[in-house]
């Protein structure tokens, strides 16, 4: 819920008169039920709401404790605030509503920053001392809710998005070209960076400490993978079921209706069945209709929705949803470069949620990282088999797999693609990781972006490096390392980004029960033979999907949430790529091949016309173009070059 801005100085806050009504406005699709601002002479403080616990104005924010010594603007949910409630009734504390924010404010002024260990839930925040001329910034365990900041002419500011910084009276974004020469290859910007070499995002598990000594940043919560033989499918799933049953019914609790986006998948179907289980009430759920049989999940959805009764809603993508206009509008949404097409659904769900009335839903994100449920754990079996094969062996396969690839297409692509994965990654495991996570690998960059835009820039593959790490990295090894980059890299970056961005310009709240922390403890305790079999993943949730679940659904296999955009793109996306991408004022023709790029879009033309022969794949082309394209509207938008 909400959106959050502000402005600190220690000593005295530089005069930014038309700041706060800005920041406010640019922050308005994230809280259309209220808005609020503080403002002394070191801190300013804006705040939206979107009213989800006490509706009345006792929930209103900036909150101030009793004696408006601390202020708090919040974003988020905090699970236990009952329990934190009644204890800290019991240490004399005063509560005038019965909102969550109020908590927080009550358990700074017991523990300070030490509060945050206390917090279980999701949240951004920022608390003002006003005593002690403080500022102190917090963000959840897994970076479910987004915080960034910057420094500028001596003051921090702060925003639940970018666009309320860059609004900053004098601010000038600046490139950060490292951080975008990543985003080619991962289709997101890894955190802590921005795209903007003078943003910042605060990392999930992190505060912030702002006074007039310093600016001091420490880390409450690391994901760490600990696996733990003494497991079994069936003991686990029998734990899993209880820590999810609990994380469902307490983030089941608002003042108003919640839903569930039951997309088909064996996660969100375990939330919607935990969420009857926990509960007891009819749930409404929703699900996004695709044209292409290959992406579309809608008869799973249904067959969960008949199985437990929900009042289901099939969402199909509006006319018009797809043209260029549309899909240019929700990237340049983001404030950086953002190439995940799953985005498109997101948005259209989202805002049908909000057709309905409805404000706050669950949904099944989260599963995949702790529990093993993407395709890069069960191939990473293969690739450690590769790694045993001599030299001469892999680069044997890679020859091979180049040759059949214009005739059996994908096998031939996979086959080349992982015996050079494994040859590249004999002295460096995390380049093995970086391989199976990027949609481009180094090599690939280097032929997209000439030599002189890339000079200076280092491979991605250092996200994922392990201090003190060899080459020598077995499978169970290998399997916690991706699990805890999942967390670190992508989680944050890319699908909690996607989903905030997306649910909040609609005005919805998500709720991730899979995010949970005693859910996620479970996951990364879970050895690698549990994660997945070779073949396919998450084998604890799909036993447990077996006991709650149709048996089909419990079986099915993983199919992701992207748009066929191949199939669906109108003639217009096809022009509006060429215009801004190929055209004489394209900014990112002095960072990437331009015979590369118009390849790429012809390639894209005859993949929508049926031909998906060639040296990459249907969806590889078009995740290739929209990264592109993601880059060339944000450099325009903020007037950067390259």
């Amino acid at each position: 819920m909400c959106g959050i801005a502000g402005r600190f100085h220690p000593q005295l806050l530089p005069p930014a008169p038309e700041w706060s009504a800005r920041a406010d406005a640019l922050l308005a699709h994230r809280g259309p039920d209220g808005r609020g601002a503080y403002r002394d002479a070191q801190c300013e403080l804006v705040h939206r709401r979107l009213a989800l616990i006490d509706l009345s104005p006792t929930g209103h924010q900036p909150m101030p404790n009793e004696d408006a010594s601390v202020y708090v603007v919040f974003n988020g949910e905090i699970y236990n605030h009952r329990a934190l409630r009644s204890e800290l009734e019991g240490h004399g504390h005063t509560f005038r509503g019965t909102s969550d924010t109020e908590v927080l404010v009550h358990l700074y002024e017991d523990l300070g920053e030490q509060m945050v260990e206390r917090l279980r839930g999701i949240f951004a925040f920022a608390i003002y001392d006003r005593t002690h001329r403080r500022l102190l910034l917090a963000r959840d365990r897994y970076g479910v809710k987004p915080l960034f900041y910057a420094e500028h002419g001596g003051q921090w500011v702060f925003g639940s998005e970018i666009k309320a910084i860059a609004a900053l009276p004098g601010f000038e974004p600046k490139l950060d070209r490292q951080a975008c020469y990543d985003f080619l290859g991962l289709g997101y910007v890894a955190e802590p960076a921005t795209g903007f070499a003078n943003v910042a995002a605060l990392a999930p598990g992190t505060i912030m400490v702002l006074d007039a000594r310093s600016a001091r940043r420490s880390s409450f919560h690391t994901v760490q993978a600990r696996p733990d033989a003494r497991w079994t499918i069936e003991s686990c799933a029998d734990e899993v079921s209880r820590a999810l049953l609990d994380a469902v019914g307490s983030q089941s609790v608002a003042d108003v209706p919640v839903a569930a986006l039951l997309s088909g998948g064996i996660d969100s179907s375990l939330v919607v069945a935990a969420r009857q289980r926990a509960t007891g009430d009819a749930t409404t759920t929703f699900n996004v209709r695709f044209p292409d049989a290959s992406h579309d999940e809608t008869p799973n959805a249904q067959a969960v929705a008949a199985h437990y009764g929900t009042r289901h809603i099939t969402v199909d993508l509006p006319e018009g949803s797809l043209r260029a206009d549309a899909i240019l509008d929700l990237l340049r949404h983001f404030d950086q470069p953002f190439a995940d097409t799953s985005l498109i659904p997101t948005y259209w769900i989202a805002r049908a949620v909000r057709e309905q009335g409805i404000i706050c839903t669950l949904s099944g994100d989260g599963g995949d990282e702790g529990f093993g449920g993407y395709p890069l754990f069960w191939r990473a079996n293969a690739l450690i088999r590769l790694k045993r094969l001599p030299s001469w062996t892999t680069r044997a396969a890679v020859a091979v797999g180049d040759r059949l690839t214009p005739w059996t297409e994908n096998w031939g692509r996979q086959v080349s693609k992982a015996a050079a994965l494994a040859e590249a990654s004999r002295s460096d495991a995390a380049v093995l990781m970086a391989g199976l996570s990027n949609y481009l690998s180094e090599a690939q960059k280097a032929a997209l972006v000439p030599a002189a835009a890339r000079e200076g820039l280092a491979p991605v593959h250092r996200l994922y490096a392990e201090p003190h790490a060899n080459g020598n990295v077995d499978l169970e090894r290998l399997s916690r390392r991706l699990t805890e980059s999942q967390f670190a890299v992508s989680l944050p970056s890319q699908m909690l980004r996607k989903v905030d961005m997306m649910s909040m310009r609609a005005g919805i709240e998500v709720r991730v029960p899979l995010l949970d922390e005693n859910v996620v403890d479970l996951g990364l305790s879970l050895p690698h033979s549990l994660k997945t079999d070779g073949r396919k993943g998450k084998q604890v949730l799909r036993a447990l999907a077996a006991r709650w679940l149709p048996t089909h659904i419990a079986r099915s296999r993983k199919r992701g949430f992207s748009v066929p955009l191949d199939v669906m793109a109108p003639p217009d996306l096809h022009t509006a790529l060429a215009d801004l991408l190929l055209g004489p004022d394209a900014r990112t023709a002095g960072c990437t091949d331009r015979a590369v790029v118009r390849g790429w879009l012809d390639g894209f033309r005859r993949a929508g016309g049926g031909d998906h022969t060639g040296a990459l794949s249907r969806e590889g082309l078009y995740r290739r173009l929209v990264s592109v394209l993601a880059l060339e509207l944000w450099l325009r938008d903020y007037r950067l070059a390259w």
